[in-house]
């Protein structure tokens, strides 16, 4: 790599190449030169690839890698939306979209949302897992008309765990009540009924600063768990409606039965996700550009749905042959 690079990066027409431009990139980030005092440079791979997209294949500069927990994962990912309304008699597939395996699912889900209310399909319910959930998501697709359910990210869904006596407390353990007017979080009282002595927003971070009497802070037996900053003249809680709406999410998930019961219903998109893959053959990619790849996702979900059709007038009987 390093001799063609060297005998071809200032020809005119080579330069011009696609794949001329792809080995520069390849050979920048996983290699690195060596000066020595022999006539040939000496080339050596770095331990860890560097820039902002690695190419993990010469042969497909699109496909990315991230890892995933203990796995590395290479390619791209797929989205799948569908209805879950238990008066359904029949679930259909509503959105599906293909992006690369880098992009979050917190950046995807507002697409998401989008694409379903321009095909008319917006829903007034929206259940996902915990790596679509959180405060500014929930936060958002209110704004949207939609209720976004499911448990919030970044959070431990142990319930023992949440039981327990030492846990971290957060903004939720805090009583808290919302201007009707303003809109503006108001705290009432700490966990140990202490009342702030002022509150406001600041102009720099956009947050509220809530202040406590420290002496009544220093000696609270929840301090070591408390998120209230102990300073030496005040003790400071600092909290936005993003992270107030994650905390009583989670509470919420973590506290009720019924609420998590009703958040189960999202598992079901699992068995949408193995039919496209067993059945219609999404584990692999037919293309290699994203949008082609997109394209297959597409047909494969219209086949499915197709098949889902047949199957709910079969058992419905109105797509019987008609008699002669």
């Amino acid at each position: 790599m390093y001799i063609l690079k060297v005998e071809f990066e200032n020809h005119e027409e080579v330069n011009k190449f696609e794949s001329f431009k792809t080995l520069g990139t390849v050979f920048s980030q996983q290699c690195e030169v060596v000066e020595g005092e022999e006539e040939l440079a000496k080339v050596e791979i770095k331990e860890i690839p560097e820039g902002e997209k690695i190419i993990c294949s010469p042969h497909n500069t699109d496909t990315e890698y991230v890892r995933k927990r203990d796995q590395k994962v290479t390619g791209h990912r797929g989205f799948l939306s569908e209805t879950c309304d238990e008066n359904n008699k029949t679930q259909f597939i509503t959105d599906i979209n293909a992006t690369e395996y880098t992009k979050g699912d917190v950046k995807e889900l507002p697409e998401i949302q989008e694409r379903l209310e321009e095909a008319e399909m917006k829903p007034e319910e929206q259940y996902d897992d915990a790596g679509f959930v959180n405060g500014k998501t929930i936060l958002s697709a209110d704004k949207k008309g939609i209720k976004l359910e499911g448990p919030s990210s970044g959070r431990s869904q142990s319930i023992e765990g949440f039981k327990e006596e030492n846990r971290a407390l957060d903004v939720a353990d805090f009583e808290v009540t919302i201007d009707e007017e303003t809109k503006e979080l108001i705290v009432e009282e700490c966990p140990e009924g202490q009342v702030p002595i002022d509150q406001g927003r600041s102009e720099k971070t956009g947050k509220v600063n809530v202040h406590f009497d420290v002496n009544g802070c220093v000696g609270c037996e929840l301090k070591e768990r408390c998120p209230v900053k102990i300073g030496k003249s005040v003790a400071t809680l600092t909290l936005d409606e993003a992270g107030y709406a994650g905390a009583l999410r989670h509470h919420q998930y973590m506290k009720d039965q019924s609420y998590r019961k009703q958040c189960a219903v999202r598992a079901g998109a699992e068995g949408a996700v193995s039919e496209m893959v067993r059945a219609h053959g999404m584990r692999r990619a037919r293309h290699r550009e994203s949008e082609r790849i997109r394209i297959q996702m597409i047909f494969a979900a219209l086949a499915c749905n197709v098949k889902r059709f047949i199957r709910h007038g079969d058992k419905y009987v109105y797509l019987l042959p008609q008699q002669a």
